[in-house]
Protein backbone atom coordinates (compact mmCIF):
# COMPACT_ATOMS: atom_id res chain seq x y z
CA UNK A 1 0.00 0.00 0.00
CA UNK A 2 1.29 3.30 -1.00
CA UNK A 3 1.73 5.58 1.99
CA UNK A 4 -0.71 8.72 1.69
CA UNK A 5 1.25 12.42 1.47
CA UNK A 6 -0.08 15.50 1.10
CA UNK A 7 0.87 16.93 -2.38
CA UNK A 8 -1.42 18.58 -3.58
CA UNK A 9 -1.17 22.39 -4.53
CA UNK A 10 -4.43 23.13 -2.64
CA UNK A 11 -4.54 25.71 0.34
CA UNK A 12 -6.64 24.35 2.93
CA UNK A 13 -6.71 27.44 4.76
CA UNK A 14 -7.33 29.11 1.94
CA UNK A 15 -10.34 27.03 1.19
CA UNK A 16 -11.48 26.80 4.44
CA UNK A 17 -11.71 30.76 4.72
CA UNK A 18 -14.25 30.46 1.59
CA UNK A 19 -18.29 31.13 2.64
CA UNK A 20 -20.23 28.48 2.50
CA UNK A 21 -24.01 28.74 1.35
CA UNK A 22 -26.52 28.18 4.21
CA UNK A 23 -29.30 28.05 1.67
CA UNK A 24 -28.81 25.77 -2.09
CA UNK A 25 -30.95 24.87 -4.44
CA UNK A 26 -30.13 20.87 -4.72
CA UNK A 27 -30.06 19.86 -8.52
CA UNK A 28 -31.03 15.99 -8.41
CA UNK A 29 -29.38 13.33 -10.37
CA UNK A 30 -30.98 11.25 -12.60
CA UNK A 31 -28.87 8.14 -12.69
CA UNK A 32 -28.22 9.11 -8.53
CA UNK A 33 -32.21 9.16 -8.58
CA UNK A 34 -32.45 5.95 -10.23
CA UNK A 35 -29.50 3.73 -8.70
CA UNK A 36 -28.41 5.07 -5.53
CA UNK A 37 -31.30 7.28 -4.21
CA UNK A 38 -29.83 7.31 -0.97
CA UNK A 39 -26.75 9.94 -2.22
CA UNK A 40 -29.44 12.01 -1.78
CA UNK A 41 -31.07 11.32 1.52
CA UNK A 42 -27.24 11.56 2.58
CA UNK A 43 -26.44 14.88 1.00
CA UNK A 44 -29.65 16.32 2.96
CA UNK A 45 -28.68 14.44 6.29
CA UNK A 46 -24.57 16.13 5.97
CA UNK A 47 -26.27 19.64 4.86
CA UNK A 48 -28.48 19.62 8.28
CA UNK A 49 -25.40 19.04 10.30
CA UNK A 50 -23.54 21.98 8.75
CA UNK A 51 -26.70 24.38 8.85
CA UNK A 52 -27.06 24.13 4.92
CA UNK A 53 -30.80 24.17 3.63
CA UNK A 54 -31.54 22.70 0.40
CA UNK A 55 -34.25 23.35 -1.61
CA UNK A 56 -35.82 21.01 -4.99
CA UNK A 57 -38.23 21.57 -6.86
CA UNK A 58 -40.35 18.98 -8.96
CA UNK A 59 -40.29 21.02 -12.23
CA UNK A 60 -36.39 20.50 -12.66
CA UNK A 61 -35.18 18.20 -15.35
CA UNK A 62 -32.45 16.29 -16.53
CA UNK A 63 -29.47 18.24 -17.06
CA UNK A 64 -29.57 16.71 -20.60
CA UNK A 65 -25.40 15.59 -20.50
CA UNK A 66 -25.90 11.82 -20.93
CA UNK A 67 -27.60 12.56 -24.51
CA UNK A 68 -25.67 15.03 -25.40
CA UNK A 69 -22.12 13.40 -25.00
CA UNK A 70 -23.16 10.49 -27.23
CA UNK A 71 -24.99 13.25 -29.94
CA UNK A 72 -28.23 11.62 -29.07
CA UNK A 73 -29.81 14.67 -28.76
CA UNK A 74 -29.46 18.31 -30.49
CA UNK A 75 -27.82 20.77 -28.97
CA UNK A 76 -29.61 23.38 -29.06
CA UNK A 77 -32.27 21.58 -27.24
CA UNK A 78 -29.41 21.05 -24.66
CA UNK A 79 -29.29 24.27 -24.04
CA UNK A 80 -32.52 25.33 -23.81
CA UNK A 81 -33.30 22.72 -20.93
CA UNK A 82 -30.36 24.03 -18.92
CA UNK A 83 -31.61 27.38 -19.34
CA UNK A 84 -35.09 25.97 -17.99
CA UNK A 85 -33.34 24.10 -15.24
CA UNK A 86 -31.33 27.25 -14.16
CA UNK A 87 -34.13 29.87 -14.10
CA UNK A 88 -35.62 27.63 -11.53
CA UNK A 89 -33.05 28.68 -8.95
CA UNK A 90 -32.72 32.00 -10.66
CA UNK A 91 -36.50 32.65 -9.62
CA UNK A 92 -35.71 31.51 -5.98
CA UNK A 93 -32.85 33.65 -5.46
CA UNK A 94 -30.61 30.44 -4.65
CA UNK A 95 -27.43 29.11 -6.37
CA UNK A 96 -27.27 25.83 -7.51
CA UNK A 97 -26.00 22.78 -5.52
CA UNK A 98 -25.25 19.16 -7.31
CA UNK A 99 -24.12 16.01 -5.86
CA UNK A 100 -23.01 14.21 -9.59
CA UNK A 101 -19.70 14.89 -11.87
CA UNK A 102 -21.42 14.79 -15.09
CA UNK A 103 -24.32 17.38 -13.29
CA UNK A 104 -21.24 19.58 -12.49
CA UNK A 105 -19.49 19.64 -15.39
CA UNK A 106 -22.52 19.84 -17.92
CA UNK A 107 -24.09 22.81 -16.15
CA UNK A 108 -21.37 24.91 -15.98
CA UNK A 109 -20.51 24.34 -19.58
CA UNK A 110 -23.47 25.12 -21.09
CA UNK A 111 -24.24 27.90 -18.26
CA UNK A 112 -21.07 29.27 -19.67
CA UNK A 113 -22.17 29.06 -22.67
CA UNK A 114 -25.56 30.95 -22.46
CA UNK A 115 -23.81 33.46 -20.98
CA UNK A 116 -20.81 33.95 -23.08
CA UNK A 117 -22.33 33.81 -26.27
CA UNK A 118 -25.58 35.77 -27.77
CA UNK A 119 -26.77 33.36 -30.23
CA UNK A 120 -26.70 30.23 -27.53
CA UNK A 121 -28.67 32.86 -24.84
CA UNK A 122 -31.46 33.91 -27.22
CA UNK A 123 -31.80 29.68 -27.40
CA UNK A 124 -32.34 29.51 -23.87
CA UNK A 125 -34.78 32.57 -23.93
CA UNK A 126 -36.97 31.95 -26.50
CA UNK A 127 -37.28 28.05 -24.92
CA UNK A 128 -38.29 29.82 -21.43
CA UNK A 129 -40.06 32.36 -22.85
CA UNK A 130 -42.29 29.59 -24.89
CA UNK A 131 -42.74 27.68 -21.44
CA UNK A 132 -43.90 30.74 -19.47
CA UNK A 133 -40.78 30.86 -17.71
CA UNK A 134 -38.24 34.20 -16.40
CA UNK A 135 -35.31 34.63 -18.90
CA UNK A 136 -32.10 32.72 -17.94
CA UNK A 137 -29.51 35.68 -16.48
CA UNK A 138 -26.27 33.44 -16.46
CA UNK A 139 -25.16 34.18 -12.85
CA UNK A 140 -26.25 31.77 -10.67
CA UNK A 141 -23.47 30.11 -8.88
CA UNK A 142 -23.11 26.00 -9.59
CA UNK A 143 -21.37 24.01 -6.47
CA UNK A 144 -20.55 20.28 -6.20
CA UNK A 145 -21.51 19.53 -2.81
CA UNK A 146 -18.00 17.80 -2.21
CA UNK A 147 -16.82 21.66 -2.29
CA UNK A 148 -18.74 22.65 0.81
CA UNK A 149 -17.87 19.46 3.17
CA UNK A 150 -14.47 20.19 2.08
CA UNK A 151 -14.86 23.87 3.03
CA UNK A 152 -16.31 22.57 6.89
CA UNK A 153 -13.41 20.30 7.19
CA UNK A 154 -13.22 20.99 10.47
CA UNK A 155 -16.89 21.27 11.54
CA UNK A 156 -17.42 17.91 10.15
CA UNK A 157 -14.36 16.53 12.23
CA UNK A 158 -15.54 17.61 15.35
CA UNK A 159 -19.14 15.95 14.83
CA UNK A 160 -17.75 12.38 13.41
CA UNK A 161 -19.86 9.87 15.87
CA UNK A 162 -18.80 6.74 14.35
CA UNK A 163 -14.83 7.20 13.63
CA UNK A 164 -13.80 4.77 11.19
CA UNK A 165 -10.65 4.00 12.68
CA UNK A 166 -8.76 0.89 10.89
CA UNK A 167 -10.83 1.46 7.29
CA UNK A 168 -8.81 1.75 4.59
CA UNK A 169 -10.67 3.90 2.06
CA UNK A 170 -9.68 4.92 -1.20
CA UNK A 171 -11.01 7.72 -3.34
CA UNK A 172 -12.31 7.90 -6.76
CA UNK A 173 -12.39 11.24 -7.93
CA UNK A 174 -14.02 11.24 -11.18
CA UNK A 175 -13.06 13.01 -14.41
CA UNK A 176 -15.87 15.77 -14.83
CA UNK A 177 -15.15 17.31 -11.55
CA UNK A 178 -11.22 17.72 -12.24
CA UNK A 179 -11.61 18.77 -16.29
CA UNK A 180 -13.00 22.41 -14.55
CA UNK A 181 -9.37 23.07 -13.73
CA UNK A 182 -10.41 26.58 -13.33
CA UNK A 183 -12.92 25.91 -10.44
CA UNK A 184 -11.79 22.68 -9.08
CA UNK A 185 -11.17 23.13 -5.45
CA UNK A 186 -7.65 21.17 -5.83
CA UNK A 187 -4.88 20.04 -8.29
CA UNK A 188 -6.13 18.29 -10.82
CA UNK A 189 -3.42 16.41 -11.66
CA UNK A 190 -3.24 14.87 -8.13
CA UNK A 191 -6.25 15.53 -5.84
CA UNK A 192 -6.01 14.84 -2.41
CA UNK A 193 -9.04 16.87 -0.61
CA UNK A 194 -10.86 13.34 -0.45
CA UNK A 195 -8.01 11.78 1.32
CA UNK A 196 -8.11 14.92 3.69
CA UNK A 197 -11.79 14.09 4.57
CA UNK A 198 -11.27 10.22 5.10
CA UNK A 199 -8.65 11.68 7.84
CA UNK A 200 -10.94 13.65 9.31
CA UNK A 201 -13.47 10.65 9.92
CA UNK A 202 -10.69 9.15 11.15
CA UNK A 203 -9.63 6.26 8.39
CA UNK A 204 -6.95 5.52 6.37
CA UNK A 205 -6.98 6.80 2.94
CA UNK A 206 -5.21 4.42 0.55
CA UNK A 207 -3.22 5.32 -2.70
CA UNK A 208 -3.29 2.84 -5.31
CA UNK A 209 -1.59 2.35 -8.97
CA UNK A 210 -5.53 3.09 -11.08
CA UNK A 211 -6.15 6.07 -8.32
CA UNK A 212 -6.47 8.37 -11.66
CA UNK A 213 -7.66 6.40 -13.68
CA UNK A 214 -11.43 7.00 -14.99
CA UNK A 215 -14.19 4.47 -14.50
CA UNK A 216 -14.65 3.57 -17.91
CA UNK A 217 -17.86 3.51 -17.72
CA UNK A 218 -21.09 6.43 -18.03
CA UNK A 219 -22.20 7.08 -21.49
CA UNK A 220 -19.31 4.94 -23.06
CA UNK A 221 -20.72 1.35 -21.20
CA UNK A 222 -24.04 2.77 -21.55
CA UNK A 223 -23.92 3.84 -25.34
CA UNK A 224 -20.98 4.16 -27.15
CA UNK A 225 -18.00 1.82 -26.81
CA UNK A 226 -17.99 -2.22 -26.50
CA UNK A 227 -18.45 -4.22 -23.38
CA UNK A 228 -14.44 -5.56 -24.31
CA UNK A 229 -13.33 -1.80 -24.50
CA UNK A 230 -14.56 -0.54 -21.10
CA UNK A 231 -14.68 -3.68 -18.60
CA UNK A 232 -11.29 -4.64 -18.65
CA UNK A 233 -10.35 -1.09 -17.99
CA UNK A 234 -12.67 -1.25 -14.93
CA UNK A 235 -10.81 -4.55 -13.76
CA UNK A 236 -7.77 -2.84 -13.96
CA UNK A 237 -8.91 -0.18 -11.93
CA UNK A 238 -10.98 -2.37 -8.95
CA UNK A 239 -7.82 -4.89 -9.12
CA UNK A 240 -5.42 -2.33 -8.15
CA UNK A 241 -7.34 -0.57 -5.07
CA UNK A 242 -7.45 -4.67 -3.91
CA UNK A 243 -3.78 -5.19 -4.26
CA UNK A 244 -3.36 -2.07 -1.93
CA UNK A 245 -5.45 -3.44 0.86
CA UNK A 246 -8.35 -0.74 0.54
CA UNK A 247 -11.82 -2.35 1.71
CA UNK A 248 -14.08 0.89 0.56
CA UNK A 249 -14.15 3.44 -2.05
CA UNK A 250 -15.99 6.12 -2.86
CA UNK A 251 -17.16 8.17 -5.89
CA UNK A 252 -18.62 11.92 -6.07
CA UNK A 253 -20.84 10.86 -9.09
CA UNK A 254 -23.78 8.33 -9.46
CA UNK A 255 -22.41 7.48 -13.15
CA UNK A 256 -18.80 6.68 -11.50
CA UNK A 257 -20.56 4.60 -8.33
CA UNK A 258 -22.54 2.53 -10.96
CA UNK A 259 -19.44 1.32 -13.02
CA UNK A 260 -17.16 0.95 -10.13
CA UNK A 261 -20.31 -1.29 -7.79
CA UNK A 262 -22.54 -2.69 -10.64
CA UNK A 263 -19.50 -3.91 -12.28
CA UNK A 264 -17.87 -6.02 -9.38
CA UNK A 265 -20.44 -8.91 -10.49
CA UNK A 266 -19.46 -9.44 -13.85
CA UNK A 267 -15.91 -8.53 -13.46
CA UNK A 268 -15.87 -11.59 -10.91
CA UNK A 269 -18.17 -14.24 -12.98
CA UNK A 270 -15.23 -13.62 -15.32
CA UNK A 271 -12.63 -15.22 -13.18
CA UNK A 272 -11.21 -11.63 -11.27
CA UNK A 273 -12.77 -11.64 -8.24
CA UNK A 274 -12.67 -8.65 -6.23
CA UNK A 275 -15.39 -7.22 -3.73
CA UNK A 276 -14.76 -3.45 -3.00
CA UNK A 277 -17.79 -1.37 -1.74
CA UNK A 278 -18.34 1.48 -3.99
CA UNK A 279 -20.66 4.40 -2.09
CA UNK A 280 -20.66 8.32 -2.50
CA UNK A 281 -18.73 10.58 -0.46
CA UNK A 282 -21.77 12.25 1.19
CA UNK A 283 -22.82 8.64 2.31
CA UNK A 284 -19.52 7.98 3.77
CA UNK A 285 -19.66 11.58 5.91
CA UNK A 286 -23.48 10.99 6.78
CA UNK A 287 -22.31 7.46 7.82
CA UNK A 288 -19.55 8.77 9.91
CA UNK A 289 -21.06 11.67 11.64
CA UNK A 290 -24.06 8.85 13.10
CA UNK A 291 -26.77 8.66 10.45
CA UNK A 292 -29.07 6.21 10.78
CA UNK A 293 -28.03 2.99 8.05
CA UNK A 294 -31.19 3.08 6.82
CA UNK A 295 -31.69 5.92 5.69
CA UNK A 296 -28.46 5.54 3.86
CA UNK A 297 -29.54 3.39 0.73
CA UNK A 298 -26.79 1.12 1.21
CA UNK A 299 -29.39 -1.54 -0.35
CA UNK A 300 -29.27 -0.60 -3.18
CA UNK A 301 -25.48 -1.40 -4.18
CA UNK A 302 -24.67 -4.48 -5.83
CA UNK A 303 -21.51 -5.22 -3.75
CA UNK A 304 -22.28 -5.54 -0.03
CA UNK A 305 -21.41 -2.07 2.00
CA UNK A 306 -22.54 -3.82 5.52
CA UNK A 307 -20.32 -6.25 5.66
CA UNK A 308 -17.41 -3.28 5.78
CA UNK A 309 -19.20 -0.57 7.39
CA UNK A 310 -21.56 -2.89 9.85
CA UNK A 311 -18.38 -3.01 12.65
CA UNK A 312 -18.96 0.78 13.43
CA UNK A 313 -22.33 0.17 14.17
CA UNK A 314 -23.26 -0.08 17.84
Amino acid sequence: MEEYQRLSLIDPQRVANLPTPDKLFLFLSCTGSIEYPGTERAVRLVGEKLGIEFIESVDQTCCTGYMLTCNAVNPQLALASTSRNLSIPQEMGLDVGVFCNGCYGYLRELAHLLHSNPAFKEVGDKANVALGRVKYHGHTKIYHVQELWYRQLDKISSLVKRPLTGLKIAAHYGCHYLANKDVAIDDAQYPTFHEEIFKALGATPVVYKERRACCGYSVGRGFTHKEETVLPHITNKMLSAAEAGVQLMTTTCPGCNTALDREQKTITSRGKHVSIPVIDLSQLIAFALGAPVEQLGFKANTTPVLPVLGRFVK
